[in-house]
């Protein structure tokens, strides 16, 4: 049969708050992320954009769809 002592228990205590904090900062480094279909709808528009230069009016914005 084992013994525990004090001292172990505060040595088990200490071993899972330092890998309780290591978790927590593992969540924190998470980066957030736009979804795909965010990113597609982006390069969408972009593809649909259309800039143009006009002499009279400066820059006419039109949006091709």
């Amino acid at each position: 049969m084992a013994i525990f002592t004090h001292f172990d228990f505060q040595e088990l205590t200490e071993d899972e708050n330092n890998l309780n904090r290591k978790l927590q900062n593992k969540k924190k480094e998470k980066s957030v992320q736009p979804k795909h279909q965010s990113i597609q709808n982006i390069l969408a528009f972009s593809k649909a954009l259309s800039i143009r230069k006009s002499e009279n009016l400066g820059y006419i914005e039109n949006v091709l769809n």
